[in-house]
């Protein structure tokens, strides 16, 4: 399960959803304050409006809304996920280790908080303890190319750019347009 892929418990959200992943910030955020007034017990409103804060790289207010979240539902790892996920972006590496080991405590196979925790350590230079979370996140899901392409930049970092060039690779067979593996090879061919 990618993040936030969950679809709303609420059909009649979809729409907030589909204006925010199509990347219509202001239209989804009006949507759901609107819905957020017809129904404040909602989680997935929440999510929503954290969803959008987040894109527009407002972590402090999409800390608010995703804890609104994960107060109606604390049994669901991906609003543990989401909380980790903008406390790494606020800079707090401890809070959100904390909350993606919830999620996991939640459900073990819920691979975007092993990945997101491995992106924590790497933030803090905390390479090679990134790497079996990395292949944890793998194991459960090798579908995504960001995964891959993560454990190629910190493979990188490692200085075993065989093995990165590899997962680059196999980042853009799952995604040929994946931008960011392909400025890495870039780089690379470059040295």
């Amino acid at each position: 399960m990618q993040w936030n892929d969950w679809p709303p418990s609420d059909p009649a959200l979809m729409p907030g959803y589909e204006a925010w992943r199509a990347g219509k910030l202001e239209d989804a955020r009006l949507f759901f304050q609107e819905s957020a007034e017809k129904q404040p017990d909602c989680a997935d409103v929440w999510r929503g409006l954290g969803n959008v804060a987040w894109s527009g790289q407002d972590f402090t207010v999409a800390l608010t809304h995703f804890s609104a979240a994960l107060r109606l539902a604390p049994w669901n790892p991906m609003h543990w996920g989401n909380v980790g996920l903008v406390r790494r972006d606020l800079g707090e590496p401890q809070a959100a280790i904390s909350a993606f080991r919830v999620a996991l405590g939640l459900d073990p196979e819920y691979a975007p908080a092993l990945n997101e925790w491995a992106n924590v350590l790497f933030d803090v230079g905390r390479y090679a303890e990134a790497l079996p979370l990395y292949d944890a996140s793998l194991a459960i899901d090798g579908n995504r190319a960001v995964i891959h392409h993560n454990k190629g930049v910190c493979l990188r970092y490692l200085g075993r750019l065989p093995e990165a060039v590899r997962y680059f690779r196999a980042a853009l067979i799952l995604d040929p347009g994946y931008r960011y593996s392909l400025e890495e090879l870039q780089r690379l061919e470059k040295t």
